[in-house]
């Protein structure tokens, strides 16, 4: 333990990070995920009342983001389900679960982000010479996130 009163051995990098898709009804691990953020926009109101140099914030609402960027390896997990579902005149929603794990410690976070609607540009196939082939996802969670593990 260092002086600062944790060790520093336990901290964690993006390497401990994993992202799940549901696919059919299974948790699926994907390893093809090179990077993933889960997010929350918090919304406010001012209130300046007459009188009063100060304008104040009110509480209006929030939203749930989530992103990832793949490397292409398969289509069934992300783009052939919301081509499907494009193609019935709906649009898809997806079930992700986003966590990291900390192996010396023992420690895991998990969230199961349900709802998960497409949100602005998606790459259906962007292809440059010399470069791994990524595809980049964006959704809004239209459910609150459920904390599945978190760290003590």
């Amino acid at each position: 333990m260092s002086g600062k009163g944790f060790d520093t051995r336990k901290l964690m990098t993006g390497k401990d990070g994993k992202l799940f898709v549901t696919v059919d009804g299974t948790s699926v691990w994907f390893a093809s995920v090179e990077e993933f953020a889960v997010g929350v926009n918090f919304s406010n109101v001012d209130f300046h009342p007459a009188g009063d140099i100060q304008t104040y914030g009110v509480p209006d609402s929030v939203k749930f983001t989530a992103s990832f960027t793949e490397a292409v390896v398969r289509d069934d997990l992300t783009i052939q389900p919301m081509l499907d579902s494009i193609k019935n005149g709906k649009v898809p929603t997806f079930s992700l679960q986003a966590g990291v794990t900390e192996p010396l410690a023992g420690g895991e976070s998990k969230y199961l982000l349900d709802e998960c609607i497409p949100d602005g540009d998606t790459n259906i196939l962007e292809v440059k010479p010399g470069e791994i082939i990524k595809r980049q996802c964006q959704f809004i969670v239209n459910s609150v996130p459920d904390s599945i593990k978190a760290l003590v």
